[in-house]
Order: structure tokens, then C-alpha cells, then sequence
């Protein structure tokens, strides 16, 4: 049985080891530990800006989703941001990340004011697109772009 619930600050462990296997998994780039644990457990401390959910089965914590807001002047509302959405390998498929989704999108819609949620994804993540495009988000016609200010 999948459970979904808001992380908590005990699940940071798992959760910095997640960030650590999607950016490798995703983008062949290997984070420094130390400095993912420091961003997860300062993350779960910055609600309701951050928030992470995750799905546990048999109280093993085997997917995430953190989401972030964003405000829309020109909607009057807030846009979540979907990130570091992983959901461990030996459970692809069984509908966990969907049920993330619909969850932590039902908590931030009961918090009002949400207008839409939006996501990154790699060019090349094939993968990924198909998922999301199958639940239902568009290309939003932008590019993201960066000025990156230090190193990580």
C-alpha cells in the first residue's frame, strides 16, 4: 500500500540521497553530498515556499516531490514549481509518482490561490515529457535560462 503524506525533517536523509541519484540518473552530474543535506533540511524548514511530500510504502520512504512557489503578478496567484521528483528505481511504474502529484497538488490547491504548477525537464528526457505530457502539462512556450551566481 503507497501512502502519501508532507515530508518531514527525519526523511531529509532519503531525500538528499534521491536529489544526489536524480542528478546523476538525469543529468551525469555527481552533487556533493554534504551540501544536498544542507539544502534539503534548510528546504524543509522555508514552508510554505518549500515543501516536500513523499510516498512511503511499509514506512520506507520510496519517492519524492518538492514544490516550490512562485508569485504571477499577471495572474494574482501563485505557481508551484515542480522539482527533484524521484521515485526510487525498483518502483517506477506502479503509479507513485502520479499519486505524489495528485496529493501535493490537493495540499498546495487547499492553501488557495494556486493558478498552475510548472516543471522543468531536460531536452534530451524523453521519458520524462511522455509522463508529464500524459497527466497533463503543455509546453508553456519559454525557455529556461540562467546567470548562475556561484558554483555548486
Amino acid at each position: 500500500m503507497i501512502n502519501f503524506r508532507p515530508a518531514m525533517i527525519s526523511d531529509s536523509e532519503v531525500i538528499a540521497d534521491f536529489n544526489c541519484r536524480l542528478a546523476l540518473e538525469t543529468e551525469q552530474k555527481t552533487l556533493d553530498s554534504s551540501t544536498v543535506r544542507e539544502g534539503v533540511l534548510r528546504g524543509l524548514k522555508l514552508a510554505p515556499e518549500v515543501r516536500y511530500f513523499v510516498a512511503t510504502i511499509d514506512d520506507a520512504v520510496v519517492g519524492q516531490i518538492m514544490l516550490t512557489r512562485e508569485w504571477s503578478d499577471w495572474r494574482n496567484g501563485w505557481m508551484v514549481w515542480l522539482q527533484s521528483v524521484y521515485v526510487r528505481s525498483d518502483c517506477r511504474g506502479a503509479g507513485i509518482f502520479r499519486g505524489l502529484l495528485e496529493y501535493s497538488m490537493e495540499q498546495v490547491k487547499s492553501e488557495g490561490n494556486v493558478v498552475n504548477a510548472r516543471l522543468y525537464v531536460e531536452y534530451a528526457n524523453d521519458a520524462a515529457k511522455a509522463t508529464y505530457r500524459k497527466i497533463g502539462f503543455v509546453d508553456a512556450g519559454y525557455e529556461v535560462m540562467e546567470m548562475p551566481l556561484t558554483t555548486y
